[in-house]
C-alpha cells in the first residue's frame, strides 16, 4: 500500500487551482445571471405564430379548428384556410398550449414557445387521419400531457441548437456529450454514467448499430440527417435491452417537401507555423440534399461528409506529433409513402474510415502506435402499418464491421518502459463481423379498463458473426535505466469463427389511470446463445403530474438490465498465450519462463433468480439493478428545471488478469467484476425559442468498482501487459461536472453560441516498473480540474431570396485554461506526478452555403 504526500509545490498548485475554481464558479453565475436577464428583457412583446396543418399524406387541412390556451384559459381560437394555414397574434411571449382539431382526424395538443420576433415564428404540425389513428404524430414542439406519453425517463438533446455549437460536431456521437452525465473519455470513446461503450446502446430508427466484435459505438451517422436524439440511462421500459448503463435513440429525418440543399464547412482549415502556410490541418466539408421524388408518395435524403484531421499531440514535436483520421460518412434515406396506413423507409449508412498512428502521446511515439482501417455500414428497412386500431413496426437490418489493425513496422521490438515506450506495436488483428436483426413491435389499440392501457408486444431475432485472428509478436519491459525485467513472448493462436444468436420478447403496458397519474409495467425476456443463458428483466416506473396546471412531473422506475456480451470476448480461447520472463538485476533469466495458458472461466453461482445458464465455461449474463427519480417543473415560459437521481449495481462485469489455477499460471477470463454508481443531476432550459435558448446543467457523480477490464486486452487496440484487479473509481468517474450552452440570436442575423464547461479531472491510477496497478490509500488521484470556455459567432448573408451564406468565427478555450493532457503516471518515473502539455486558445473560420 503506497501513499504519497503532496509536496510543497503541489500545495501552492492546489491553492491556486481552487482560486481558479471560485473564479470561474463566479464567472459562470456571472454570465448565467446576465444571460438569463437578457432573454427576459426581449419577452414581453407581441409576437405572431404562423401555423401550418399538413396531413399524413403532405396535403393541407382547410378548417381545422385551432384553439389558443395558456394557463388552462383560452386566448383566441382560428381556423386553417384552403393551404393549411392560420395565423394567430399572442399577446406576449410565452409557452402556449394549441389544441388542433377536425372531424375525420385525430385531435392533438402541442405546446409552443413564442417569443418575438422580426419575422412570424413558424410551426408546423400533422393532423393524421382517424385511419391512422397510432400513427406517429409528427409535432414540433413538447407534449401536451406528460402522464400520457409512454415514452418514459429520457434526456432529449435538440439537434438543431447541437449543430451551431463551438465543439462542431459532425456525427451523432460528436454530440452526445452536451447531454448531461455523457463525457468523451481521454481514449475518445463515449462515457454514459461512468460506464464505457459496450455497456451501452445506440440504436438508430430502433436498430442496434453497435460493433457486434466489440459493443463500440464506431462512426455514427452524420449529425445533419439526425431529427431527435435522445439518451435514457437505466431506462425502466422493458422494450429496451442490451446495455447496462444507457441507451441512446435516434430517428433520422425525411425528406421535405421541397427540395433542399446544404453545404456546410466547405473550405479546409489550414496549419500555419512560423507564419508560412503548412499544409491542411482539417476538412471537414457536409453535403446534404432532400425532397421529393414523387410528390406526396416517395421522398429522398441524403446526408454526406468528408471527414479529414491531421491532429496535433502538443507533448510531443513537430512533425513527429500528427495523427490522422480520414473518413467518408454516408446515410442515405427513402420514404414511400405507399397508403394511408402504411409507410416504408430504407436506409442505408456507409462510413469507411482510416486510422494513421492511434494513441499517439509522449509516452507512445508514432513507431509505436498503430494504424487501423474500418468499413462500417447498416442497411435497415421498415414498414410501418396501421392495423386493428394499433401501429405494427417491421424492421429488418443488417449491420457489418470489418477492421485491420496493423504496426507502423515490424522491424523492432515493442519496449515498455516507465519514462515512455519505443520499438513497434507488437500485435496485428484482422476482422469481420456482422449482425442481422429482424424486429417486430406492435402498439394495441388503446384499452379503457380502469384508465386507458397502451400496450407494446415485440420480439427481437438476431444473429451476430466474428471472423477474424489475432497476432502477437514479443514485449519487452525495462525499466528507466534500460534495464530488462520481463519479456513476454506470444505462442500458438489461431483463427476465431464464432456466432451467436439473441432472442428477445417483450410486453409493458402504460397505464394512464387518470390525468394525473400513470403506472409502467413490463418484462423483457432474452437470450445469448453462445453465452447459454436465458434471461429475464422486470421493470416498472411511474409518472405523476400533480394539480391542474401540469406544470409539474414526477417520474421513477427501477429494473434488472443486461449487457449483450461482445462476440471479441469468446475469441479470447483463440489468442496466443503468453510466456513471461523475468529477469534479475544482473540481466539474466530468473528461472524459467512461466506459461500462462488462456482459460475461460465459468460464471460463478449466485442466487440471482432471474437468470437461467446452462453448466458451460463462458456462461456470462453482466446484469444492473437500478432504479431513478426525477422531477420537473416549469416555473415560468422562460424557465424549465429538472432534478434528477439514479442509483445502480452492477455484477457479473466481465474482467481478464492473471490468476494460478490447480498449479498452473493463467490468464483467467471471468465475470466477477462489480460496480456501483450514483448519479444526481439538475438541468434547466432557459427560454421560451429554440433560437434564444440555453441549457444549464450540474451532476454529481459515483462511479466505483473494477478497473480491470477485459476490453482492454480483447478490443482493437489491446495492451499487451494483462494487468492483476484493482476496485477503484472508473475511468471515466467525473465527480462534479457543470455545463452551460446554447443559442441566442441577435439583430442582423447575428448568432451567439457558447459553450462553457467546468468539471474535475479524469481519475489515473499509478502504475509501477512491470506496468501493473499500484494499490493507494487515500482520495482518488486525478487530472487538475478543467475548464474550457467555447464560442462560436455566427453571421448569414442573403444571397439571393433563397439562397444563403453563413460564416462562422470559433474561438476554443477562449480563457487559454491550462487542462493538461497527460500524466506520469509510473512510480518509477523521474518525473512522477508531473502534468504536461495543454491545448492553447484556437481561432476557426467556417463556411456554410445554404439552398
Amino acid at each position: 500500500m503506497l501513499r504519497f504526500p503532496p509536496s510543497p509545490s503541489s500545495l501552492t498548485r492546489v491553492a491556486v487551482q481552487c482560486s481558479v475554481w471560485r473564479l470561474a464558479c463566479l464567472s459562470g453565475l456571472a454570465l448565467f445571471c446576465l444571460l438569463t436577464l437578457g432573454i427576459a428583457l426581449a419577452s414581453d412583446q407581441p409576437t405572431a405564430v404562423q401555423i401550418s396543418v399538413l396531413d399524413e399524406k403532405n396535403q393541407p387541412v382547410a378548417g381545422a379548428t385551432i384553439a389558443v390556451m395558456r394557463d388552462d384559459e383560452p386566448e383566441s381560437t382560428a381556423a386553417t384556410d384552403a393551404a393549411g394555414k392560420a395565423t394567430v397574434t399572442l399577446p406576449s411571449s410565452g409557452t402556449y398550449l394549441l389544441n388542433i382539431s377536425k372531424p375525420g382526424y385525430l385531435g392533438t395538443g402541442t405546446s409552443v414557445d413564442a417569443v418575438a420576433s422580426e419575422n412570424p415564428q413558424t410551426v408546423d404540425i400533422v393532423l393524421n387521419s382517424v385511419a391512422l389513428s397510432q400513427q406517429s404524430v409528427d409535432v414540433k414542439g413538447d407534449g401536451a400531457n406528460a402522464v400520457t406519453d409512454d415514452s418514459g425517463m429520457r434526456q432529449d438533446l435538440p439537434t438543431a441548437q447541437a449543430k451551431l455549437s463551438p465543439t462542431r460536431p459532425a456525427t451523432l456521437t460528436d454530440a452526445l456529450p452536451l447531454i448531461p452525465g455523457i463525457v468523451r473519455g481521454q481514449d475518445g470513446s463515449v462515457k454514459i454514467a461512468g460506464f464505457g461503450e459496450d455497456h451501452s446502446a445506440l440504436l438508430v430508427n430502433s436498430v442496434d448499430v453497435t460493433d457486434p466484435a466489440t459493443g463500440n459505438f464506431g462512426l455514427s451517422v452524420p449529425i445533419d440527417s439526425v431529427q431527435t436524439v435522445e439518451v435514457s440511462v437505466m431506462p425502466y421500459l422493458a422494450q429496451y435491452g442490451r446495455f447496462t448503463a444507457g441507451v441512446v435513440t435516434a430517428e433520422t429525418r425525411r425528406g421535405g417537401d421541397k427540395w433542399e440543399y446544404s453545404l456546410n464547412d466547405p473550405l479546409p482549415e489550414w496549419r500555419i507555423r512560423s507564419g508560412h502556410l503548412d499544409g491542411v490541418k482539417s476538412a471537414t466539408p457536409r453535403f446534404n440534399v432532400g425532397g421529393p421524388i414523387v410528390a406526396n408518395k416517395l421522398y429522398f435524403l441524403e446526408g454526406a461528409e468528408y471527414l479529414l484531421n491531421k491532429n496535433s499531440v502538443r507533448t510531443l514535436p513537430y512533425p513527429e506529433n500528427q495523427y490522422n483520421s480520414q473518413a467518408i460518412n454516408s446515410f442515405t434515406q427513402m420514404d414511400w409513402i405507399i397508403s394511408s396506413k402504411q409507410t416504408l423507409t430504407a436506409s442505408l449508412h456507409f462510413a469507411p474510415h482510416t486510422l494513421e498512428y492511434v494513441g499517439l502521446n509522449y509516452f507512445d511515439p508514432q513507431p509505436v502506435t498503430p494504424n487501423a482501417d474500418f468499413h462500417e455500414s447498416t442497411a435497415t428497412i421498415l414498414h410501418r402499418w396501421s392495423l386493428g386500431g394499433g401501429m405494427l413496426q417491421s424492421t429488418l437490418a443488417e449491420t457489418s464491421v470489418s477492421s485491420d489493425v496493423r504496426p507502423q513496422a515490424y522491424s523492432q521490438t515493442m519496449v515498455l518502459q516507465p519514462t515512455g515506450n519505443s520499438g513497434n506495436y507488437f500485435s496485428q488483428e484482422s476482422r469481420n463481423s456482422s449482425r442481422y436483426e429482424w424486429i417486430e413491435n406492435y402498439t394495441v389499440k388503446p384499452l379503457h379498463f380502469l384508465g386507458e392501457h397502451t400496450i407494446q408486444i415485440g420480439s427481437v431475432v438476431g444473429h451476430s458473426e466474428n471472423q477474424g485472428q489475432f497476432y502477437a509478436r514479443s514485449v519487452w519491459l525495462r525499466n528507466s535505466n534500460g534495464q530488462p525485467l520481463q519479456r513476454i513472448d506470444f505462442t500458438g493462436g489461431s483463427p476465431f469463427d464464432l456466432s451467436d444468436v439473441e432472442p428477445a420478447f417483450f410486453v409493458q403496458d402504460h397505464w394512464a389511470i387518470n390525468p394525473h397519474l400513470a403506472l409502467d409495467a413490463g418484462v423483457r425476456y432474452e437470450a445469448q446463445s453462445i453465452t447459454g443463458t436465458m434471461r429475464t428483466a422486470p421493470r416498472g416506473g411511474f409518472v405523476w403530474s400533480p394539480g391542474s396546471s401540469g406544470k409539474t412531473t414526477i417520474r421513477g422506475g427501477m429494473g434488472i438490465f443486461y449487457d449483450s456480451v461482445p462476440l471479441d470476448i469468446y475469441a479470447f480461447n483463440s489468442y496466443p498465450s503468453q510466456r513471461i520472463t523475468t529477469y534479475g538485476p544482473d540481466g539474466l533469466p530468473v528461472g524459467p519462463p512461466i506459461h500462462y495458458i488462456n482459460l475461460t472461466d465459468q460464471a460463478v453461482q449466485s442466487r440471482f433468480p432471474f437468470i437461467d445458464r446452462k453448466d458451460k465455461t463462458g456462461n456470462f449474463a453482466p446484469y444492473s439493478m437500478a432504479w431513478n427519480l426525477e422531477a420537473e417543473r416549469e416555473i415560468s415560459h422562460m424557465l424549465t428545471v429538472r432534478i434528477k437521481y439514479l442509483q445502480s449495481w452492477e455484477d457479473g462485469m466481465i474482467t481478464l488478469q492473471p490468476e494460478v489455477i490447480n498449479n498452473r499460471h493463467a490468464l483467467v477470463l471471468g465475470s466477477g467484476g462489480s460496480a456501483q454508481t450514483r448519479q444526481a443531476e439538475f438541468t434547466s432550459r432557459i427560454g421560451a425559442n429554440g433560437n434564444r435558448q440555453f441549457y444549464f446543467s450540474y451532476v454529481r457523480q459515483y462511479a466505483y468498482g473494477n478497473v480491470s477490464s477485459a476490453s482492454s486486452y480483447l478490443g482493437n487496440f489491446p495492451y499487451p501487459v494483462v494487468r492483476s484487479g484493482l476496485v477503484s473509481a472508473l475511468p471515466s468517474e467525473i465527480p462534479n461536472r457543470f455545463l452551460l450552452w446554447g443559442t441566442y440570436s441577435l439583430p442582423y442575423k447575428f448568432m451567439v453560441n457558447p459553450h462553457l464547461e467546468l468539471r474535475n479531472g479524469f481519475p489515473y491510477q499509478p502504475t509501477d516498473a512491470l506496468q501493473q496497478w499500484v494499490e493507494t490509500t487515500g482520495p482518488q488521484y486525478r487530472f487538475p480540474r478543467y475548464f474550457s470556455a467555447d464560442l462560436a459567432v455566427a453571421k448569414d448573408f442573403k444571397v439571393r431570396e433563397v439562397h444563403a451564406v453563413r460564416l462562422t468565427v470559433t474561438v476554443q478555450n477562449l480563457t487559454n485554461h491550462y487542462n493538461p493532457l497527460q500524466v506520469h503516471s509510473n512510480i518509477a518515473d523521474p518525473q512522477y506526478g508531473n502534468f504536461f502539455g495543454n491545448y492553447n486558445r484556437k481561432y476557426l473560420l467556417d463556411f456554410d452555403f445554404l439552398f
